[in-house]
């Protein structure tokens, strides 16, 4: 009898176990504050379209803590551009999304640009530690580049050709879970 009722607690432990299985790993998400601030450098491709990122990094702190580096999907287009974050735990995909222009200058000898605009960032998913992220960040980058020369010699405004070389330095704060 004894053997019976054991081997029958048994069995309702383990259905137990296995059907809070799916809801404790969903509680066990991790979710807070997060700030993510780096530096990306550009530099023009050998075509009038296109660029390269030369050097990043990108360090994270709050409910994540992790060092890694920017890599660009999609170069800007219309102010949205897709990118990854990539860190030893895994990858972050960001959408980030342009917002206001807060200051900007050009020297008209140099063609150098200096300027600092509003970016909203947002997380949707990724691999490893961040399959299943969520996030939303709002903040600032302030660039320097060296703009390409129009024909005329004086100092290209458009966004195509890209600069020749760019310095992004960028902070954004927000909300992360994964």
């Amino acid at each position: 009898m004894k053997r019976l009722v054991k081997g029958a607690l048994l069995a309702a432990g383990t259905a137990l176990a296995i059907s809070a299985a799916p809801a404790m790993s969903a509680a066990a998400a991790t979710s807070g504050t997060e700030t993510l601030s780096g530096t990306i450098v550009f530099v023009a491709g050998p075509g009038t379209n296109s660029r390269t990122v030369i050097g990043s990094v990108v360090r994270a702190g709050g409910v994540f803590r992790g060092v890694g580096r920017v890599v660009e999907l999609v170069p800007p287009a219309a102010g949205v551009s897709r990118d990854d974050l990539v860190f030893r735990s895994g990858t972050m995909h960001v959408v980030s999304t342009a917002g206001a222009l807060l200051s900007g200058s050009v020297n008209p000898h140099s063609c150098l640009f200096t300027g600092t605009q509003q970016f909203t960032w947002d997380v949707s998913g990724g691999t490893g530690q961040f399959d299943d992220a969520i996030g939303s960040f709002t903040g600032t980058v302030s660039a320097v580049a060296l703009l390409a020369r129009n024909p005329d010699g004086s100092c290209s405004l458009t966004p195509l050709p890209f600069p020749r070389h760019e310095v992004d330095k960028f902070a954004e704060s927000g909300t992360l879970s994964f």
